[in-house]
């Protein structure tokens, strides 16, 4: 369940983040953004768990070309309390599908959570 979780979740983040875009912006600084609730949580030992209540944002701008510009993407989530937290906080940095860029995780021991991935300028 974990893994088909994480592969829908990656494999929608591709499509939005590196698909041609549905309209194209007249201006070239306008971003589309959204938000919702819903994430991957990373543990101590870097198994993946789906937090319901996660906030996340995205904003995604394009040239008008419609290529992909800036991609920016940061989640805040919690932990299942049965879930392993680290004794530190944990800080990790790896490629991710969808991303274009390395994403930046942090797990603290309260089992707060938090990630971002950015790409272009």
């Amino acid at each position: 369940m974990k893994i088909t979780t994480m592969l829908t979740i990656a494999s929608a983040t591709a499509a939005i983040g590196l698909s041609p875009a549905f309209a194209k912006p007249d201006n070239e600084n306008a971003a589309e953004t959204s938000s919702g609730s819903g994430c991957l949580v990373r543990d101590a030992n870097g198994a993946y768990h789906y937090d319901a209540e996660c906030d996340w944002h995205l904003v995604v701008k394009r040239n008008k070309d419609g290529s992909l510009k800036f991609f920016s993407y940061q989640d805040k989530g919690q932990l299942p309390e049965d879930a392993p937290h680290p004794d530190k906080a944990d800080k990790s940095s790896h490629p991710w599908p969808g991303c274009g860029a390395d994403i930046n995780e942090v797990t603290t021991p309260s089992g707060q959570y938090s990630s971002d991935c950015r790409y272009g300028k």
